[in-house]
């Protein structure tokens, strides 16, 4: 069976038990899972989920000890769930299972702890809750491991990297000029490429246009001339109006299309 579908069912056994001889047992049966788990993955081919997946079968076996002394023997052997780990299937997913199945077996071993009406079922608890933090560090650092590798696969196989979003679209280059400062009518060249490097030429307020500039009927209104005679009026200009192209512009690309 794999070990995610075990370990689900292992997290529904302990939720589903009442008393303290069976959540001892299940707490046990969880730690024993988890030293099958860290076996199978000490037999990885990549040495940093082998020397991890050792540590990890340590743990779960120091664990599984811990919580054997107050273990009745009826419950102790009504699990085996690890006996019946056949394929650790993919790794990353079983590892996060894991990963929530600790954190519920360290929770409920607390709790017992709190209510422990002797001393020795207190001490199992937390010596268990310390192992079984143990595992949990152990498996976070396997996840870690599990991410990396199968991030760098792609990688090795000439897996091309993702496009970035508006690679290869045609850029508008808008001018802007400081808030102060700055010919407020200069009449200097304006070019701003467009669709990938076409320049538009020519100058700004009515003044002459190049082979490539824009014509009369392609401007905007000028000072209180016709239609495509220039920018607009100085009367109609709002405070910190700065005609585009001024000396100090900044430039902004804008993808377009």
């Amino acid at each position: 069976m794999e070990a995610l579908r075990l370990i689900k069912t292992a997290r529904h056994a302990l939720a589903e038990a009442r008393h303290v001889p069976d959540v001892l047992a299940e707490a046990r049966q969880a730690a024993l899972l988890t030293e099958a788990v860290g076996a199978r993955l000490a037999e990885s081919e990549d040495e940093e989920l082998t020397g991890l997946g050792q540590q990890l079968s340590e743990a779960g076996a120091h664990a599984a000890l811990c919580l054997d002394r107050s273990v009745v023997r009826a419950a102790l052997v009504s699990g085996g769930r690890a006996a019946r780990l056949t394929d650790l299937g993919e790794a990353e997913p079983a590892l996060g299972a894991l990963d929530g199945l600790l954190q519920d077996v360290g929770e409920t071993l607390v709790v017992l702890a709190c209510g422990a009406d002797t001393e020795s079922l207190y001490w199992t608890c937390i010596d268990g809750v310390d192992a079984v933090s143990e595992c949990k560090d152990l498996t976070g650092r396997l996840r870690e491991a599990a991410g990396r590798l199968e991030g760098a696969e792609p990688a090795a196989l000439g897996g091309a990297e993702p496009e970035r979003a508006g690679c290869g679209a045609p850029l508008l280059v808008v001018r802007l000029g400081p808030p102060d400062g700055g010919a407020a009518d200069g009449g200097a060249a304006n070019e701003a490429p467009v669709n990938g490097g076409q320049a538009i030429g020519g100058s700004l307020n009515g003044g002459p246009t190049g082979e490539a500039g824009l014509s009369g009927e392609d401007r905007p209104p000028d000072d209180g001339g016709p239609p495509g005679g220039g920018g607009p009026t100085v009367r109609q200009r709002a405070p910190g109006y700065l005609v585009p192209g001024a000396a100090g512009a900044s430039e902004v690309s804008v993808a377009v299309g």
